[in-house]
């Protein structure tokens, strides 16, 4: 059983010491300057709170089982949660099938969140199903939005259960596959969902117009120059429409008239200061 401390209770402490020990010799924004360095210190310093050992060495030797039990108490009791216990669980991929298995055991939000960004550091594929039941399932937005992101790190490799799922669920959970499905290779399905996801979703026109650009299929250009076409359209997602098209080997010279367009107003006054 490891101890839970609070560990960076026990640095601002040591930054106490310090400062009380260089009074009159250290000036206060030298101090500052210094902290990046006195926390490396701190880190291989031997503390009486840690049973004589330092920081570093504090988390070694337990398996990704109870390092993951204690960053749970940690959370549940909350207790500041370490980066020398983060780092610990992270150096060794050795712990990479337990992180895997907290995914799937109960954990709060929070836990989750916690794991899931530890896997997403180590590069791991493994919890890739689980990912896609955290997106497609009933999880939190954070939760959802983080899956997102660590899926697209490996699209290719989820594509074909991605594209299975896609019409089961519902428009919330469609937007987070198609961000997925824009990071794939070249496919005629996920091609055909881009672009009837662009077409549905010109009340959001900005993002889609985004995943299409990062896609880089030019096919999709026709559809993109209809849109910017558009007579009642905001300078912000023109921009965005131009950028897309641009992106894909295209280009729009046609002037248009925003200046009675707030967000066209806010951008060239952000431009001019």
């Amino acid at each position: 059983m490891i101890k839970v401390i609070d560990v960076d209770e026990l640095f601002d402490k040591y930054i106490s010491d310090y400062v009380y020990s260089n009074i009159g010799k250290v000036k206060p924004e030298e101090i500052e300057n210094k902290i990046p360095e006195l926390y490396l210190e701190f880190g291989k310093t031997a503390l009486k709170e840690l049973d004589g050992k330092s920081p570093e060495e504090y988390y070694k030797g337990y398996s990704g089982e109870q390092l993951l039990a204690c960053l749970k108490e940690h959370l549940e009791t909350g207790v500041a949660v370490s980066d020398f216990l983060c780092e610990t669980i992270t150096g060794s991929l050795d712990n990479e099938d337990a992180l895997v298995d907290a995914l799937n055991a109960d954990g709060s939000e929070e836990f989750i969140l916690y794991v899931m960004n530890m896997l997403g550091e180590i590069g791991s594929v493994k919890p890739a199903k689980r990912y896609l039941e955290f997106v497609t399932w009933d999880f939190s937005e954070s939760v959802r939005e983080l899956a997102t992101e660590l899926l697209k790190e490996m699209a290719e490799s989820v594509k074909e259960d991605v594209l299975s799922q896609f019409t089961e669920v519902d428009d919330v959970k469609k937007a987070c596959l198609t961000e997925v499905l824009s990071c794939c290779q070249k496919d005629d399905r996920v091609f055909d969902v881009l672009v009837a996801e662009f077409a549905k979703n010109q009340n959001n026109v900005a993002i889609y117009a985004g995943y299409l650009a990062k896609y880089g299929d030019d096919r999709a250009l026709p559809f993109l120059l209809a849109s910017i076409e558009r007579e009642k359209i905001s300078y912000a997602d023109f921009e965005e429409l131009r950028f897309a098209i641009e992106a894909l080997g295209g280009e729009y010279n046609k002037e248009r008239d925003f200046s009675s367009d707030k967000s066209f107003k806010k951008i060239k006054s952000a431009q001019n200061k």
